[in-house]
């Protein structure tokens, strides 16, 4: 069974990180664009936690003041779920993700 999960966020220009990354040409790290998926994840499936990031592909960077569109397919596979993860921008596909979701310990 594959279920999806869509989430929206706005990257907010006031955050600190872009006070160090990188001056005089502020993009988000590739990290709080994994960590946006996870919150999307958490906040329709409270019970499972990510054990693993499979791949991770960043195909262009995301700037302050961007929203992403986050769309997620999940496949339930015995004790675990897989997860591949599509991250856009209005300028198109930003970050390509495969997890693996557990339940929490």
């Amino acid at each position: 069974m594959t279920t999806p999960i869509r989430a929206e966020v706005h990257v907010d220009p006031a955050d600190p990180v872009f006070a160090g990354h990188y001056p005089g040409f502020p993009i988000l790290p590739g990290l709080f664009v994994v960590e946006h998926v996870r919150a999307a994840l958490r906040g329709q499936l409270p019970d499972l936690r990510v054990t693993a990031l499979d791949r991770a592909k960043f195909l262009r960077p995301v700037f302050p003041g961007d929203d992403l569109a986050i769309e997620t397919s999940l496949t339930h596979e015995d004790d675990q779920v897989r997860c591949v993860a599509k991250v856009s921008t209005a300028s198109g596909p930003v970050a390509e993700f495969k997890l693996r979701l557990g339940g929490v310990t």
